[in-house]
């Protein structure tokens, strides 16, 4: 062990102070911040903490074991830790668990360790770094000829032979060079700062560390370098973006893409102007945007969105065949009227037209009837109905084409013969035409769902007619 020992050093001391008093005849002005810096750099600076261990290196004696260090020794090694850990080590090499044979989960377990770890895989790495194919690779041709090429082209290696070219030969020893290099010196101010540099070698009152710390905090506190740096700044040149290409060329699309211009010279322009607006080019204008327009398209479109593509009312063919059928029905019935009714005398109740026709109502309404719980209660079921069969529908039509016969015999032969003679203008007449009109309306607008079924019965019934 070693103990210093102190000794005075107060003729050192002495001998600094006479070497600063020498060095530096200006007086410093002492006031607190000087004191304060003084103290603060003593307190920081580990330069005097320094010299003391320096003056005192070779000045200690050892002095030998006494039974005191040996006692803190001794508790020391029991406190310590380490050794604490190693005996700790020791056990755990001799544990129950070690000393057990080897599992199959223990050396499962052990070789995902291995796998997982993280430093075996980067010592294989390291081990292997050096040793891949592509590293040993020999250059093809193709890459040598790149190489070269990339040479001969380079710059760095045409400007390396011309400076080599235009090189002059150096002769150091010539009297005129001599002379020449004397002279620089003697002009030069190195040499004169050098052995300047050289005399203020000595340790001077400016380096010490109180006074550097003095003049730092000097330096913080006075604002003149910060204005002169600000001001430096402020005059200098600077970028400015809002003189950049790029921002003017971005400013001028914006203007011209931005709508307010527009309609500013638009709201400028309007008085000086006179729109008319039933112009035969603002009339086609606007029939042109009507129909390039998709208000139509959509609202037709959801009009028709809940029918069906084939239905069958919507069809042209529909449509003329409807109107010729109630023409045709209109001259059969006027014509019937004329020659058969018309000037014939009256005949019982039930044999007289209104009656007949109402009775022909009536059937006509209970057909429809039927059809309709047809639809409902058997078709919506899933029960199938035969009446869709082309011997069903040939029936029918037969058993129509035999009741219109044997309802004009009957006309003929009841009505005609006995001169019955029927006032046109009578309420009984108006209300048998307005129910022939119904019943013929009724008759030929045909039902949804035997659509083609009705087209067929009205050709039948014009083929037998």
């Amino acid at each position: 062990m070693r103990v210093s020992v102190i000794q005075d050093l107060r003729e050192d001391e002495n001998e600094d102070g006479e070497e600063e008093e020498k060095v530096f005849l200006k007086p410093v002005i002492e006031d607190r911040n000087m004191e304060l810096a003084r103290k603060c750099s003593e307190i920081i600076s580990d330069i005097h903490y320094k010299e003391e261990f320096k003056k005192s290196k070779g000045k200690c004696i050892f002095v030998p074991d006494t039974p005191q260090l040996k006692h803190v020794k001794s508790l020391g090694a029991f406190i310590s830790e380490v050794k604490y850990k190693g005996a700790a080590k020791k056990d755990l090499s001799n544990s129950i668990y070690q000393q057990m044979p080897a599992t199959i989960d223990s050396v499962f377990a052990k070789e995902l360790t291995q796998l997982q770890s993280k430093v075996l895989y980067k010592r294989k790495h390291d081990a292997e770094k050096g040793t891949s194919d592509y590293a040993h690779m020999m250059e093809p041709p193709d890459i040598k000829h790149a190489m070269e090429v990339s040479k001969y082209q380079s710059d760095v290696s045409y400007k390396k032979d011309v400076q080599d070219t235009h090189r002059y030969t150096e002769v150091l020893n010539r009297p005129d060079i001599k002379i020449a290099t004397e002279i620089t010196k003697i002009i030069s101010d190195a040499e004169y700062k050098r052995g300047r540099g050289e005399m203020n070698k000595e340790s001077a009152v400016l380096g010490r560390p109180d006074f550097e710390h003095a003049k730092g905090v000097s330096k913080l506190l006075s604002q003149v370098k910060y204005k002169e740096q600000f001001s430096k700044e402020m005059k200098s040149h600077r970028y400015n973006p809002l003189d950049s290409a790029s921002f003017k060329q971005a400013q001028i699309a914006s203007t011209l893409a931005s709508d307010y211009e527009y309609k500013k010279s638009f709201k400028q322009s309007k008085g000086f102007y006179h729109f008319t607006l039933d112009t035969a080019e603002q009339i086609h204008h606007k029939e042109n945007a009507v129909l390039q327009s998709q208000v139509r398209y959509k609202e037709n479109y959801e009009k028709s969105k809940g029918r069906s593509m084939l239905e069958f009312v919507d069809t042209p063919m529909y449509q003329v065949s409807k109107e010729a059928q109630k023409m045709q029905s209109e001259k059969i019935y006027r014509k019937d009227f004329e020659e058969e009714i018309k000037g014939r005398p009256s005949m019982d109740l039930d044999k007289t037209p209104e009656f007949l026709h109402i009775k022909q109502v009536t059937n006509l309404l209970k057909e429809k009837e039927y059809r309709k719980d047809l639809e409902e209660g058997i078709k919506g079921k899933g029960m199938t109905v035969f009446e869709d069969t082309p011997d069903l529908i040939r029936v029918k039509n037969a058993a129509q084409i035999l009741n219109e016969k044997q309802y004009k015999k009957d006309l003929e032969t009841e009505i005609k013969g006995k001169g019955m003679q029927v006032g046109p203008d009578t309420p009984e007449i108006r209300r048998a035409k307005k129910a022939s009109e119904i019943a013929s309306t009724v008759s030929t607008v045909p039902d949804r769902s035997f659509p083609f079924d009705g087209m067929q019965e009205i050709i039948d019934i014009e083929n037998s007619r």
